[in-house]
C-alpha cells in the first residue's frame, strides 16, 4: 500500500509538471570589487555579483527550474551603496547600503531568462560589471550554456564609471562570462563541446552598453524566448543582432561533425587591445 502511494504522488506530481513538488533553491550574492585580467595582460577595476566574498570577474549564474521558488540573498561588500533589480521581473527593486543585504524571490513558470543587475547610477555600476543571468530551465537534464557578453573601454575603467562621456565611448576589450579568446576555450560554460543532434540551449545576456551580433557558423539556432527589440521567438538564423540588456534563449540542434567558431559580427569585438582574435570569439567542437 505504501509503495502504491509513493507511486501514486510521482505520478501526481508529473502531470503537474513540477508546479506542487518544485523545490526551494537559495542562491546568495556578494557584490564585490576586484581588478580582471585579461588578453594581453592587460588590468583594469570591475566590479561583479559572486556567489562568496571572494572576487572572480564572472557574475555568477542564477539557475533554477521552471516552478521552483527561487529565493536570493545580495550582500553587498562593497564600501559604496549598490542596487539590485531584475529586468523584466515586476517587484524586485533595491537599495543595498555597505555590509547590508536583501532577500528577494523570484517564480518562474516558464523556460527564460532575466538579467539581474545594479540598477543605480544607471549604466555606471552596470557597465562596471554588476550585471548577471539568472537561468530558467525547463528539465535538469537540459544541456545549456551561459553567454554574459560585456565590452570594456579600459580608461572608463580605470574612472570607474564616474565622470565619463558616453558619446564618446569607444570600447577595447570584448568578454564572455569576463573571458576573451582564448580564455574562452577553457571555459565550459561557454565552448559548446557536444555530440550531433544534441539539444542544446544557448542562454545569452548583453549586458554591455553597445550593441553586439553573434555569429554563428554552421548553424543556424532558433530563438525560443526573447526580450530583444528585433528578435521574435522561433526565428532561425545563423546572426543574432542584441542591443544593451537584451536577452534571448538559442535552442542548437546540430546536424554535422567539426569545429565551427561563433563571434560578435562585429569585428572590432572579435579583438582586445586592437589584436585579433582576442575578443568574443569561440568554436564549437561537435563531435
Amino acid at each position: 500500500m505504501r509503495f502504491k502511494r509513493a507511486t501514486l504522488l510521482l505520478f501526481l506530481c508529473s502531470l503537474l509538471s513540477g508546479y506542487v513538488c518544485a523545490t526551494k533553491v537559495f542562491q546568495n550574492l556578494f557584490i564585490n570589487r576586484g581588478i580582471l585580467t585579461t588578453v594581453k595582460s592587460t588590468t583594469f577595476p570591475v566590479l561583479a555579483f559572486n556567489s562568496s566574498t571572494t572576487f572572480v570577474s564572472a557574475n555568477t549564474v542564477v539557475s533554477c527550474l521552471k516552478n521552483d521558488t527561487l529565493i536570493i540573498t545580495v550582500t553587498n561588500n562593497d564600501t559604496a551603496s549598490h542596487g539590485f533589480k531584475v529586468k523584466n521581473y515586476p517587484g524586485i527593486s533595491y537599495t543595498i547600503n555597505p555590509a547590508a543585504n536583501i532577500t528577494c524571490t523570484v517564480l518562474p513558470t516558464q523556460r527564460s531568462t532575466f538579467i539581474y543587475y545594479d540598477h543605480l547610477a544607471y549604466p555606471r555600476n552596470t557597465y562596471m560589471g554588476l550585471a548577471g543571468i539568472i537561468a530558467v530551465k525547463d528539465k535538469p537534464t537540459d544541456i545549456v550554456y551561459y553567454w554574459n557578453i560585456k565590452e570594456h573601454s579600459s580608461p572608463y575603467n580605470q574612472q570607474l564609471g564616474y565622470n565619463v562621456n558616453w558619446n564618446t565611448y569607444y570600447p577595447d576589450y570584448f568578454t564572455i562570462n569576463g573571458k576573451s579568446y582564448s580564455q574562452l576555450q577553457l571555459d565550459p560554460t561557454v565552448k559548446i563541446t557536444n555530440n550531433i543532434y544534441d539539444t542544446i540551449y544557448i542562454y545569452v545576456a548583453n549586458t554591455g552598453h553597445s550593441m553586439h551580433s553573434l555569429h554563428f557558423h554552421g548553424f543556424h539556432p532558433k530563438s525560443i524566448f526573447t526580450d530583444c527589440k528585433k528578435i521574435q521567438n522561433n526565428w532561425a538564423k545563423d546572426t543574432w543582432g542584441m542591443f544593451s540588456m537584451d536577452v534571448m534563449i538559442l535552442k542548437l540542434v546540430p546536424d554535422k561533425k567539426g569545429k565551427y567558431s561563433v563571434h560578435d559580427h562585429n569585428l572590432v569585438a572579435v579583438t582586445g587591445g586592437n589584436t585579433h582574435p582576442n575578443g568574443m570569439f569561440t568554436i564549437m567542437q561537435i563531435n
